[in-house]
């Protein structure tokens, strides 16, 4: 049996600078009103690795050494994140103070991890780090031999894309000893200025909300919400995928074909508890705001935007998936333009107010108040890497704090090993749809174990909980 919770032991918290700073980047780097519509909070991207033939040792020479370059390429992510003295808007101030790198021992193989309950695995190697640090590299070592490595920051300075970024440029720079990159990243945010004056939609409005202790659940119904991590097959996807294409003349995607599926799965966990539900989308706009061609595909920062539907229970239990499959579809097109982006941009500017007293919006269908309510977002169709000579990561997943939000919510990533398999990380997931999405043996999200991920469990592994 997995092991229920495992200690990590510190061996050691340093601060490592970037070795060349640019001598002509500003002292303030100034985030962007599309960073504001998320705001700050840490977010992990943990990446799990089998034992290197060259022994931890190497791995973890190898990532220090490569650390003060990769930071002189990224500099902003080595200095720290503050407020503005007038505005209390956060903002980096880029003094090389250094990021963190933290390394630690779990005293258990990965084999006996408990991979799919993700309280128990991903939850306790991701590893706090301090509010202003915008980097903390943090690697694991494994009694078994493998190690994780995460990367952690502030969704302030990165959304899901950026994050594959940051890792994949790690990676390159780890695997050529701090060489260079085969493509520099884009640190500046000049994207959308706000108009003069700020105009959008009063439908903007509606879609936010304060986030203040008033407006989210309480404690204890935060905690009764749970955190799982699924895969689904790639032969499965094809599945899906065929049928959400059925009866029309468009070839659907495989993540709106999985977006439709798990929406029937939240109906049918709803059923005759509300007479509807909601999906919601957090959906890439690179393209929309730099539609030429891969513009934006080296650009550190945010450029995402919510989309919802709500639909009727009955409706969506009855309807086939191709239906549903068109319903997603709509509603992802639908914000997908650079007028979006720009309303949201200037909506930001007109309500940066809020950060005066200490306070931050955010997408009033995170909250989870009205009918229920699942956010879905794919880091696809990034390519994620996260080779750092020693072989490719056997998962990466992020991971994100709960926030006391009342919407369930999971994100989907591609198996790193290019097999055409996906990981669907649960963040918040209701028991009742737990017990919907594992019932049967014929679900197509299938509980993450340490054999499915090439652990195996070997003869002197036992159960005891440490």
């Amino acid at each position: 049996m997995p092991l229920e919770h495992f200690d990590l032991k510190i061996a050691s918290r340093t601060l490592v600078q970037a070795s060349h700073p640019p001598p002509d980047f500003p002292a303030v780097h100034a985030v962007s009103n599309l960073d504001l519509v998320l705001g700050p909070f840490p977010i992990w991207l943990v990446c799990i690795y089998g034992p290197p033939p060259c022994g931890l040792d190497a791995v973890l020479s190898a990532v220090r050494a490569a650390l003060p370059a990769y930071l002189s390429r990224f500099f902003p992510f080595a200095g720290r994140v503050v407020r503005d003295p007038a505005t209390n808007i956060p903002q980096v101030a880029c003094s090389n103070a250094g990021a963190e790198l933290v390394v630690a021992d779990a005293a258990v193989p990965l084999a006996a991890v408990d991979s799919a309950r993700v309280d128990r695995s991903l939850g306790l190697i991701q590893i706090p780090f301090d509010a202003g640090l915008p980097m903390s590299i943090q690697l694991v070592r494994f009694a078994c031999g493998g190690f994780s490595l995460t990367v952690a920051t502030n969704h302030l300075l990165a959304d899901g894309r950026a994050f594959i970024l940051l890792l994949n440029s790690l990676a390159e720079m780890v695997r050529t000893g701090g060489g260079g990159l085969s493509r520099e990243p884009r640190l500046d945010r000049s994207l959308l200025a706000p108009r003069s004056p700020p105009r959008y939609s009063p439908s903007l409005d509606a879609e936010f909300a304060r986030f203040t202790p008033e407006t989210m659940i309480n404690p204890l119904l935060a905690a009764a919400i749970e955190r799982r991590l699924y895969r689904i097959d790639a032969a499965d996807l094809v599945g899906l995928q065929r049928a959400a294409s059925a009866g029309g003349r468009r070839r659907t995607s495989r993540f709106v074909a999985l977006c439709a599926h798990v929406w029937k799965l939240l109906a049918r966990a709803v059923g005759e508890s509300d007479p509807s539900c909601r999906m919601a989308w957090i959906v890439d706009g690179r393209k929309c705001v730099e539609p030429s061609d891969g513009a934006l595909d080296m650009y550190v920062g945010n450029v995402v935007t919510y989309t919802s539907r709500e639909a009727s229970v009955a409706e969506l239990l009855r309807a086939p998936l191709h239906d549903v499959a068109a319903a997603v579809r709509a509603a992802i097109a639908g914000v997908m333009t650079r007028d979006r982006f720009q309303e949201l941009v200037d909506w930001v500017e007109e309500n940066k107010a809020a950060y005066k007293d200490g306070g931050k919006w955010t997408e009033a269908v995170n909250l989870g108040l009205g009918s229920p309510a699942l956010v879905i977002s794919g880091l696809l169709p990034f390519t994620i890497d996260g080779d750092l000579g020693f072989g490719k990561p056997r998962l990466v997943v992020p991971w994100l704090p709960h926030g006391r939000l009342g919407s369930a919510s999971v994100t989907v990533v591609p198996c790193p090993t290019g097999d055409g398999s996906w990981f669907v990380g649960g963040t918040r997931l209701w028991p009742r749809l737990v017990e919907v999405i594992e019932a049967g043996p014929e679900s197509l999200l299938k509980p993450v174990t340490a054999a499915s991920l090439g652990f195996e469990v070997s003869t002197g592994t036992h159960g005891s909980r440490l």
